[in-house]
């Protein structure tokens, strides 16, 4: 599962300009509150003293336009997040709009964490010249179970710490993150993991179990 820390540290980097402050207004369930700092922190974040659930991609009607891949690259991460989060009677990360979390991080990155650009410019072409050594085509011409056995090859060092493969730390980047923003955004809590945020009640029901009724 996606770590605090981490989330925060996006959110923290994000909520650095008024463009980042704006894309998480809309990310984050609706009623949620996002507190930073006026001044940046040390490694010129700012720091996220509080995140409660916010508004997501998925609240606006207009299409996202990718700041910072490629289209090509952006349908591949896109595809990518839905191997690790698939759709099925749970939402998953295409409902989440994964993708356009991922997108406006690592463009947020160039001015704090440009690494993680190269990260993933890198991880993309590793992705299809895997896909190239083993199929003979680039993964976004491969089959649906082509994609899911050549990302689970990436993924055995997971379960395998012995296992060697060149595309795990690819993967788990692309893990770590789809956990993140699905686990923020609108659908990740209130849908998928049924979030109620903070609810007033009126009353407080006794426990049913008949062992404890007096």
């Amino acid at each position: 599962m996606m770590g605090r820390r981490r989330a925060l540290k996006y959110f923290g980097l994000l909520s650095a300009s008024a463009a980042g402050r704006e894309f998480l207004e809309g990310w984050l369930p609706r009623g949620s509150r996002l507190m930073a700092s006026p001044a940046p922190a040390a490694g010129g974040l700012q720091q996220v003293k509080d995140v409660e659930p916010t508004p997501s991609p998925a609240d606006t009607e207009s299409p996202y336009v990718p700041r910072f891949f490629k289209p090509d690259e952006f349908h591949t991460v896109g595809v990518l997040t839905e191997l690790i989060l698939p759709t099925d009677e749970k939402p998953g990360a295409k409902e989440a709009k994964v993708a356009n979390y991922i997108d406006f991080v690592v463009y947020s990155a160039a001015e704090f964490e440009p690494s993680l650009q190269k990260q993933w410019i890198d991880g993309l072409a590793l992705t299809n010249k895997l896909s190239e050594k083993q199929y003979g085509k680039q993964f976004l011409q491969l089959s649906t179970a082509q994609r899911e056995a050549l990302l689970t090859q990436m993924s055995v060092p997971e379960h395998d710490p012995r296992a060697r493969h060149a595309g795990f730390p690819f993967y788990h980047l692309l893990k770590s993150m789809t956990l993140e923003a699905f686990f923020t955004s609108k659908v990740g809590l209130i849908d998928f993991l049924d979030y109620k945020g903070l609810t007033f009640l009126t009353s407080f029901p006794g426990c049913t179990h008949q062992e404890h009724q007096s």
